[in-house]
């Protein structure tokens, strides 16, 4: 079995993840992981799916007819990156500039890699204030010491004006 990534991204509607599935699994594919959000005004979607190698330069023409998305497609290895010990990182303050980069950029010099993050903008419930939210997974090395690990992210929180809790 061969593994592609897929990436769509076009103006939302309905029956988009209907159409996209629908040519996926008509030339022996399967959704293996995905992540789908709408975003603005257009929709994304991100999958990994296994095929069948002498299905998979079909199923990438294929996905090319489907009108109204750009799509692209990469080929990938199924095996990941050593793991290292899987923790949570969650973030909330106060929306300003830099946060995910300032975050992003200390967890790289720390080695630790990011497998997967959210953010969104919620509202404070009185002052009605944009708050900015960040849920990250993160894979830390041995190496890594969890107690400075948490002292750093407590010196970023209070240096960046949010709250940092390491799960």
């Amino acid at each position: 079995m061969n593994h592609l990534i897929i990436t769509a991204i076009g103006s939302d509607r309905p029956g988009i993840v209907s159409e996209l599935s629908g040519v996926v699994t008509s030339h022996g594919a399967n959704v293996e992981e995905s992540r789908m959000a709408r975003l603005g005004s257009d929709f994304a979607i991100l999958m990994l799916v296994s095929v069948q190698p002498d299905w998979q330069e079909a199923l990438k023409l294929s996905l090319q007819s489907i009108s109204g998305l750009t799509i692209t497609t990469k080929g990938t290895d199924s095996a990941a990156l050593e793991a290292g010990k899987l923790s949570s990182i969650h973030l909330e303050g106060a929306d300003n500039e830099g946060i995910v980069q300032v975050l992003s950029n200390f967890l790289a010099e720390q080695s630790i890699n990011i497998t997967e993050m959210e953010t969104h903008i919620s509202h404070a419930p009185v002052s009605g204030t944009p708050l900015f939210n960040l849920n990250a997974t993160i894979s830390i090395p041995k190496e890594v010491n969890s107690d400075d690990l948490q002292d750093e992210l407590s010196h970023i929180s209070h240096k960046l004006g949010v709250e940092i809790q390491l799960d």
